[in-house]
């Protein structure tokens, strides 16, 4: 036998020993716990006409958004739409897709007129107003007169705090002073009957 055969032999014998023939491969895997993942949801948000609102988007499972309705000059927010709030902030928890509208309406304008007629003044003469203004107006009667009240309105003040609800005719009455002659002097009022 060749000694180079021989060599061969001998290192095929030691690598293939029964060891090593009956050990199982040591491949490790290594496993990775994938990230949990967040289910995220859409909230949209428009506006009728007469105001706008904050922008919505798309946002994670449980996240609170707080949206704002800001009405235009001459009009008013009167609520939501998918939502029965009348506040002009509202905050939403998002746990599915949600929509909602806001609702703004015209402010109605109406016209106060007053008449101060003969014997005094009154503080404002009217105008035009939104609905819901509220008005001071004082009458205040001229010397020899005085004020016995409101036509329009029921009221014996002389000063009232109006709310326009509505076009509004107003009117203080004045009265000329009889003076009785307790007011007088005997003579002063026996001169005034024969003037």
């Amino acid at each position: 036998m060749n000694k180079p055969f021989f060599a061969f032999l001998l290192l095929l014998v030691f690598s293939c020993s029964p060891d090593e023939e009956t050990e199982a491969p040591t491949n490790s895997v290594q496993t990775t716990t994938p990230e949990p993942v967040v289910a995220q949801y859409t909230l949209t948000i428009t506006a009728s006409d007469g105001g706008s609102v904050t922008d919505g988007g798309t946002f994670d499972n449980g996240t609170e958004v707080v949206i704002t309705a800001s009405p235009n000059e001459g009009y008013r927010f009167t609520g939501w739409e998918g939502n029965s709030s009348t506040s002009e902030s509202l905050t939403i928890t998002l746990n599915s897709n949600q929509t909602y509208q806001a609702i703004f309406e015209l402010i109605p304008i109406y016209t106060l007129t007053v008449t101060a007629g003969e014997g005094g003044t009154v503080s404002t003469e009217g105008g035009e107003f939104e609905e819901g203004t509220e008005l001071e107006l004082t009458a205040t009667p001229n010397e020899g007169y005085r004020f016995d009240g409101w036509e329009g309105i029921e009221s014996n003040e002389s000063t009232i705090t109006l709310s326009v609800t509505s076009d509004t005719e107003l009117s203080p009455i004045f009265n000329l002073m009889i003076q009785s002659p307790a007011s007088y002097g005997v003579d002063e009022y026996l001169s005034l009957i024969h003037i």
